[in-house]
């Protein structure tokens, strides 16, 4: 009887402390809670898509794109580079702090273009802007050229078969078409050409492959001054008498593309539909009679092909509507989830083309990262985004005027990047919530999506009325042109 009384104890004091020691909030048993979430960061991966990393600090904000190929060698490159600009980032911004030199913000930003790609190889550009407190940030460009069969990184030497005389190839060439050809129609001081195309692997560290051809990229400075930028030559096949490896099969007269694949996790339709019939029955939004509360939520940084899907089910179980600022890059990249995004009547905001802090960009940068995501939004859903999200909430009179369109920032904010308990992320959301309150989330993550249920939820039992911000600010399409503010609620910023 004792030994019965002592295990009842301890039972008792295991689940009071599992359900008083989560950041000052009760554990909560969440809706959303697939097995996919318990995986690695890698198994989580789609088999070919993007990976983001967005973080933002009090002193530096990072955003850093890369592709995921499902090559497992080729990725693991991809990330290995990734994750080694950001900690060589966090290095410097650290020492700058260290010996009193701060003038933060600080920022990185890495985005990519895929320049070339087949069933047999694949070319990228990466393009990285840092700013370290100098008047003008630093570019760099990177390249990096696969061969998918193989599952390996390409280097010069490989496109000359081995040849011991491959820099000696392209800097005689590059000389010849710079100073004597005038390839890039200017004249160009010769010391500075000899220099910046001397045959050593540095100068022709950053190549892409074509299909007839190599195109060498330079860095700014290189072989001339700051104004001609960073030019490239096109080198075609022709010129050299090794047998380079794009010659070696015969390759298609397009790039190849593929299809997107389904990454929705299945779902259990019978769980599904009763959880959906006992929520509507007791929302006291849909109540006429109820003095209803408005708040809007907003999703921001996705769409990605896991977490975002999951959300969607649930709002869409609940007959809910979200707003979601996604970016250019990752909308392009997941047209068909874009697509539903709009289609179950969600609002679509811009949030730029891949997270760049607008107000360190010069206007016709800041313009291509708005006007190129309302582009691929459009092609996509055949609507035109007419809100705005600036990355980080960083704006200043420049961004507000050249983006010509409202601005959207938040009331709420959980920090769900920041704090990893769907407990707090819940909590701390219903406990702020307020009428006319816009909240912040990101679709980019587990933590929120394994809180998200429990927060509808709760706000419907609070009795508010979910709506997308254009209807909590009544802004629409015409009128937005004229109503170019900021807002943070149901009220403009003052």
């Amino acid at each position: 009887m004792n030994r019965k009384i002592q295990l009842t104890a301890v039972l008792l004091i295991l689940i009071w402390l599992l359900t008083s020691c989560t950041n000052g909030y009760e554990s909560l048993e969440v809706a959303i809670r697939p097995e996919t979430l318990k995986n690695s960061e890698d198994e989580r991966s789609p088999e070919f898509g993007i990976h983001s990393f967005i973080e933002e600090e009090e002193n530096q904000t990072i955003a850093v794109h890369y592709p995921i190929t499902g090559h497992k060698k080729i990725d693991a490159i991809l990330s290995d580079y990734a994750n080694n600009r950001i900690e060589l980032f966090r290095q410097e911004t650290a020492n700058i702090q260290l010996n009193n030199e701060a003038v933060w913000p600080y920022e990185l930003h890495i985005d990519y273009e895929i320049a070339y790609e087949t069933k047999r190889h694949l070319s990228l550009t990466f393009k990285e802007s840092k700013y370290l407190g100098d008047t003008q940030p630093i570019e760099s460009i990177y390249t990096y050229n696969f061969n998918l069969e193989q599952g390996r990184q390409l280097s010069l030497k490989d496109m000359f078969n081995g040849s011991s005389a491959y820099l000696e190839i392209l800097s005689q060439y590059v000389r010849v078409m710079l100073i004597e050809n005038y390839a890039l129609n200017l004249t160009l001081d010769d010391d500075w050409v000899i220099k910046g195309s001397e045959p050593i692997e540095s100068n022709f560290k950053n190549f892409l492959l074509k299909e007839n051809s190599i195109v060498l990229l330079f860095e700014k400075y290189q072989i001339g001054p700051a104004f001609i930028g960073e030019p490239f030559l096109e080198i075609p096949m022709e010129v050299f008498t090794a047998q380079i490896e794009l010659t070696e099969v015969t390759l298609p007269s397009e790039p190849v593309t593929t299809t997107e694949p389904s990454t929705e996790p299945s779902t259990d339709a019978s769980v599904e539909s009763t959880t959906s019939e006992l929520i509507l029955t007791d929302d006291p939004s849909n109540n006429p009679l109820l003095n209803r509360k408005k708040i809007a939520i907003t999703f921001e940084d996705g769409p990605h092909p896991i977490y975002t899907p999951l959300i969607l089910d649930a709002l869409k179980s609940r007959n809910k509507v979200a707003t979601f600022f996604v970016l250019g890059n990752r909308a392009n990249e997941y047209p068909e989830l874009t697509r539903r995004i709009y289609d179950e009547g969600h609002l679509l905001g811009n949030h730029s083309w891949s997270h760049a802090q607008l107000t360190r960009l010069s206007n016709t940068e800041m313009l291509y990262q708005i006007k190129h995501t309302n582009e691929i939004i459009e092609s996509i859903t055949g609507f035109t985004p007419f809100i705005y999200r600036p990355p980080y909430g960083i704006y200043n009179e420049n961004v507000i005027s050249t983006a010509n369109m409202p601005a959207i920032l938040w009331s709420i904010d959980p920090l769900d990047l920041k704090f990893e308990d769907s407990a707090y992320i819940t909590n701390y959301v219903l406990d702020h919530a307020f009428d006319g309150a816009i909240i912040l989330l990101r679709d980019t993550n587990p933590n929120t999506t394994q809180a998200f249920s429990a927060i509808l939820d709760g706000l419907i039992k609070d009795g508010f009325d979910i709506v997308t911000v254009d209807e909590l600010l009544e802004i629409n399409a015409e009128n937005s042109l004229s109503d170019v503010r900021i807002f943070s609620r149901g009220a403009e910023i003052k």
